[in-house]
């Protein structure tokens, strides 16, 4: 009885296994289909305000000196007297006296051209009195024409010749009693000294070197595409009173930054087959404040500080004036000089535009887009055309 009873409930249980899975199978259950919905990415956007810019130009350089030059000797002998001026650093004037050597040997030589010059003088005086008493003694006696050597012109051209020599020998003695005294040829500074006193020195021998202290020069290396926003001093039609474009250098001197200006004069119009670049020359009047010291101003030279040779500077060179420029940050600049620019519908439309100039952080633009699109700044890594997308204004 109870086996049968088991053999019942198994029977009911699989058949109602089967049932429930058959129904299970032909019914599945229903499940509520959610459509996704993909809402469009949030950008940042920038709207195009064209403006009026000034393209300066940025560069650096070293400074030099306009002039710097080897002070040589002209004659030997030994060195009697060195100005106190004439040492690493120190400044002098125009004329002033540098160096000596001992004159004795050159006032002889002086002394025994200016004898031979009075000598040729009188041989020449003698010889005319002796020509004009041959021209009469052939105007009394002689008959036909007379040869000129018997009026004795030959002998009248030598001493000529003779007492322009002498007198050529005598402007050379002058002119080494001259070098005997090395004089400053401008106004400057002493890079170094290479003599002392007493030394004896040939002819050609460098005392040191020297250079001028009224203007000072930057070479600056500049792109051929950073020439077009430059005016450079025009030879042809340059007047001595027009200045060239303003320079504003700027190094860290004496503890703290510091600032000079000065104008380009000229380009040294070569370009560099290593580099590409083409040489600007800036000067910079009175790098040592000398001129600024004036009686009755001690405070003068404050005003400046000195700039010296050496330096290394950075410059901000004036650029010329442009109408219509757009800036934008450097990240709305896609490739192939392309930017995004949203429609009336938000979606981003490319656009082909002409760039100016390229920075780290902005880019300028000259033409291609219109005042007050918006153009896409960030937001999207890789922006598709038509896309469309919720613009949020760009803050810098």
């Amino acid at each position: 009885m109870n086996i049968r009873r088991q053999l019942f409930i198994a029977l009911t249980i699989a058949i109602a296994g089967g049932l429930a899975a058959l129904a299970i199978i032909n019914l599945p259950p229903q499940t509520e289909q959610q459509e996704d919905i993909v809402k469009p990415p949030v950008v940042r956007v920038i709207t195009v305000k064209p403006e009026r810019l000034r393209m300066d130009v940025r560069s650096q350089g070293r400074v030099m000196a306009q002039t710097e030059i080897d002070l040589v000797t002209g004659v030997s002998g030994n060195i009697i007297k060195i100005s106190p001026a004439f040492v690493g650093g120190g400044f002098f004037k125009k004329g002033d006296l540098l160096v000596a050597i001992d004159p004795a040997e050159y006032d002889l030589r002086v002394a025994q051209a200016q004898a031979r010059v009075m000598e040729a003088q009188y041989q020449l005086t003698r010889e005319e009195a002796e020509a004009e008493q041959a021209h009469d003694e052939w105007q009394h006696l002689g008959q036909g024409d007379p040869s000129p050597l018997s009026l004795r012109i030959p002998q009248l051209k030598e001493k000529k010749a003779k007492l322009a020599a002498e007198q050529e020998e005598l402007k050379n003695a002058r002119l080494l009693r001259q070098r005997t005294d090395i004089r400053a040829p401008f106004d400057g500074r002493v890079r170094n000294k290479e003599v002392g006193i007493g030394q004896y020195l040939n002819s050609g021998v460098v005392l040191g070197r020297i250079y001028n202290s009224d203007l000072a020069e930057v070479r600056m290396p500049l792109s051929t595409h950073e020439l077009a926003f430059i005016d450079f001093p025009d030879i042809s039609n340059r007047t001595q009173t027009a200045p060239g474009t303003a320079v504003k250098l700027t190094a860290n001197y004496q503890g703290q930054p510091q600032t000079w200006l000065g104008h380009i004069v000229r380009s040294e119009g070569v370009i560099d087959q290593e580099t590409g670049m083409v040489m600007a020359v800036a000067q910079i009047p009175d790098p040592f404040g000398l001129g600024a010291k004036k009686p009755g101003t001690p405070d003068s030279k404050s005003s400046a500080a000195i700039l010296p040779i050496g330096l290394y500077v950075e410059a901000n060179i004036e650029g010329r004036w442009f109408d219509n420029l757009t800036v934008l940050p450097a990240s709305a600049l896609l490739r192939n000089n392309q930017a995004a620019v949203l429609d009336q519908d938000n979606r981003l439309r490319f656009r082909t535009v002409e760039v100016v100039r390229k920075e780290r952080e902005q880019v300028i633009i000259k033409a291609g887009l219109n005042a007050d699109e918006r153009v896409l700044v960030s937001g999207l890594h890789h922006p598709i055309e038509g896309i469309e997308v919720i613009p949020t204004e760009f803050v810098p």
